[in-house]
């Protein structure tokens, strides 16, 4: 890969001096017509003044993404070095694999890697990137993930690259992924598939959420709003809750949620999983049914333009949900859309829960866990936001 020079425009280097991990292509001034996807810049500030190194990515709007690289070291080392960075630090908080054995070791721009989500999952290891400026450094990167985490048997790559029209998913290392592969959450069980999943296979962002769940569950009914696989339907399970309905409007994705309930012995009569659309069945069902619902939806903005109708369809999806609330029952609500701040998502809850009548207090605002960090630069990185509320 070819290194090239970069200068910024006046005034456009004071977030890069702060660390934030993107420079767009119209914060440069000339730009050479042979720089290529994969290729090496050294960015300049407008006084040339060096900022720093990053990967160029022609496809994407933002051109460079920085790598916390030093001088003194070449752009594959600086990637060796900070894949394990990574690791280590993920091996800190995760040193029982017999609770434990599935988590994020490598979480983008929050790791000096922009672009590059790894999650592991009991030996294996799904990769995925979010520019093909990463492409020609993926041989180092899975070295060095093999190299830190000796239990590696699988490593697969899918790249989700909206702008380039790009999707392509292969086995990188390894033979024989097995379908399905089983790994362990604070002692629950549950299987993912790495190739026909959601992402990367599981949304382990929300483990300390869901282990929150199980804390408030003994003794409650539960309903679990796109549910998805069922994962909070099993930790609320655990925590001795009697009775669930998990809805979502796949059919597949609860069909997995079943598996994870008979592997854990869960799966029977008192525990109802349900087709359909979250807001016909919120419409449908009787209000103040439920001890506990969980609202866990997929993303609702594709980018930002889709703001505004996001903030729509939050308050009217809490204004439903929080009407089968039992009186003295738990609202446990969040968005992972990245375009919608916490202080919206908020709002739009607060919105929601006036217009439906009922009152409700915060009991605790959460967050991705801990192996999700993020660069207190990047104030694009903390996309989770969760919000436990007593309902009245």
């Amino acid at each position: 890969m070819k290194t090239h020079k970069l200068v910024l425009k006046k005034d456009k280097e004071f977030a890069l001096l702060r660390g934030h991990p993107w420079a767009f292509a119209e914060a440069f001034k000339e730009l050479s017509e042979n720089i290529k996807t994969g290729d090496i810049a050294e960015v300049f500030s407008h006084k040339d003044i060096f900022i720093g190194y990053g990967y160029i990515d022609t496809d994407s709007k933002i051109l460079v993404r920085m790598v916390p690289a030093n001088k003194d070291e070449s752009f594959d080392k600086a990637i060796y070095r900070l894949v394990k960075q990574a690791v280590s630090m993920r091996k800190e908080f995760f040193g029982e694999p017999e609770k434990t054995n599935a988590y994020r070791v490598i979480n983008g721009e929050g790791d000096g890697l922009p672009g590059l989500i790894a999650d592991y999952y009991n030996g294996a290891i799904s990769l995925q990137i979010y520019s093909l400026g990463l492409q020609p450094y993926m041989d180092i990167i899975v070295k060095a993930l093999r190299d830190s985490l000796q239990s590696v048997k699988w490593v697969f790559q899918r790249n989700e690259i909206r702008l380039a029209k790009t999707n392509s998913a292969k086995l990188v290392f390894g033979k024989n992924l097995p379908e399905k592969i089983e790994f362990k959450e604070n002692g629950l069980k549950f299987t993912t598939d790495l190739v026909n999943g959601q992402k990367t296979g599981f949304f382990l962002d929300q483990r300390e959420n869901r282990q929150l769940i199980r804390s408030i569950s003994k003794g409650k009914s539960l309903l679990n709003v796109c549910g998805y696989t069922g994962a909070f339907t099993v930790a609320a399970i655990a925590g001795g809750c009697t009775s669930s309905v998990t809805v979502d409007i796949a059919k597949p994705a609860l069909e997995e949620a079943e598996a994870n309930l008979r592997l854990n012995g869960f799966f029977n009569k008192n525990h109802k999983l349900v087709v359909s659309d979250m807001y016909d069945y919120l419409a449908e069902i009787k209000e103040k049914s439920f001890d506990i619902v969980v609202l866990d939806p997929p993303s609702m903005a594709k980018n930002r333009k889709d703001h505004d109708k996001a903030i729509r369809a939050y308050k009217k999806l809490n204004q439903a949900g929080v009407k089968t609330v039992k009186a003295g029952g738990f609202l446990y609500t969040a968005s992972c859309t990245s375009q919608v701040s916490r202080q919206d998502f908020l709002n739009a809850v607060k919105e929601g829960i006036a217009a439906s009548g009922r009152r409700a207090i915060i009991v605790k605002e959460t967050f991705h866990t801990y192996d999700h960090p993020t660069s207190l630069a990047h104030s694009e990185g903390p996309y989770l936001k969760g919000i436990l509320l007593k309902v009245y």
